[in-house]
């Protein structure tokens, strides 16, 4: 008998999570009775419903008969029952099967990615480079520009460049800076980012200024700009479907949407929340669990895509908890594993 009341909670639940997520409204017994087959009386389903009140999973926006799943709800709900592979969008699948990334650059790749996944969730998307502590370097090379200045362009093995502009105090003749590039291409190619510390960089500016007659000055100076190329932060954020926040009721509450807002215009405050996700292959973040006060009206769902082996930037989308979680969970598995693919392919 237990088990059976602990079934037809979980159906109840079920049920007022489907019929909220549609129709943004709180949810009455009358409602369920009508429209789902529970095999229960209202009478029965209200009884229900105040129970999972008291349990902290159903909430009284205000005074109606109606009720409205809480974060509580919506985390058991991810956790237990739904299927993560179940309601892939047909409109993703033709989407993928049309994508041609052939002729594209990996920023623009990710770019387009972005705004696929928005336009078949509905929801705000975002796409983070891959990070530069998880990469190798595949070419360096330094560019005089004006000004006793030097560039330093750093491509790395997912097809990702960055660079940076260091001042010097005195100019670098073209057989120095090419013995420089030469060496630095030679004793840092394929090295992984994330094991260049500042003993490897030492050791190797040692080198350098006992076979250059350049002084201590300038090698520290390319070495400071290495390092500002490699930080952990220094990757590239792209947006799709921002727009899609305001067809949200959640956020006609103009301060839930300037905060909102306020994050997705400010790409430092989007690294931040990033880096607040875990990097696993998949991490669903509701309301409160967000450490980040502007987004507790919101939830997230990211995915970790992979280059090689190794976990290296986050996909994924922002909406409200009143979120399509099964179709949402799918679609980002299903990009971010094509994302992984892509870049693989087209990094060698």
């Amino acid at each position: 008998m237990v088990e059976e009341v602990e079934r037809r909670k979980k159906e109840i639940l079920k049920a007022i999570i489907h019929e909220h997520i549609f129709t943004a409204e709180p949810v009455g017994s009358r409602t369920l009775a009508k429209s789902y087959e529970l095999g229960v009386s209202s009478a029965t389903i209200r009884n229900e419903m105040s129970d999972l009140e008291e349990l902290g999973y159903l909430e009284q926006p205000y005074t109606s008969a109606g009720r409205i799943p809480s974060d509580k709800a919506y985390r058991f709900y991810v956790d237990t029952l739904i299927n993560d592979r179940e309601n892939l969008n047909l409109e993703l699948i033709k989407l993928l099967n049309n994508f041609n990334y052939e002729r594209q650059g990996i920023q623009q790749i990710m770019s387009n990615m972005a705004k696929m996944l928005s336009s078949v969730t509905r929801y705000t998307s975002v796409v983070s480079e891959p990070q530069m502590k998880k990469s190798r370097i595949k070419q360096i090379q330094l560019i005089p520009v004006e000004g006793k200045r030097i560039l330093i362009v750093l491509i790395t093995n997912t097809g990702i460049v960055h660079n940076k502009i260091v001042k010097l105090k005195q100019d670098l003749n073209p057989r120095q800076l090419g013995y420089l590039n030469e060496y630095l291409f030679n004793n840092l190619k394929d090295k992984r980012i994330k094991g260049i510390n500042n003993l490897v960089l030492q050791e190797l500016e040692k080198r350098l200024i006992k076979r250059l007659d350049l002084s201590q000055e300038i090698i520290e100076l390319v070495y400071k700009g290495l390092e500002m190329v490699s930080k952990e932060d220094d990757f590239k954020i792209y947006l799709g479907g921002t727009s899609y926040i305001l067809e949200q009721p959640e956020f006609n509450d103009l301060d839930n949407l300037k905060k909102v807002l306020n994050i997705l215009d400010h790409e430092e405050m989007l690294k931040d929340l990033l880096v607040t996700i875990p990097n696993k292959e998949l991490e669903v973040m509701i309301g409160h669990e967000n450490k980040i006060e502007e987004m507790k009206k919101c939830s997230l769902v990211f995915a970790s895509y992979t280059v090689g082996d190794m976990a290296s930037g986050k996909i994924g989308v922002i909406g409200p908890t009143r979120m399509e979680y099964s179709r949402v969970i799918a679609s980002v598995n299903t990009v971010a594993e094509l994302m992984g693919k892509i870049i693989s392919e087209l990094s060698g």
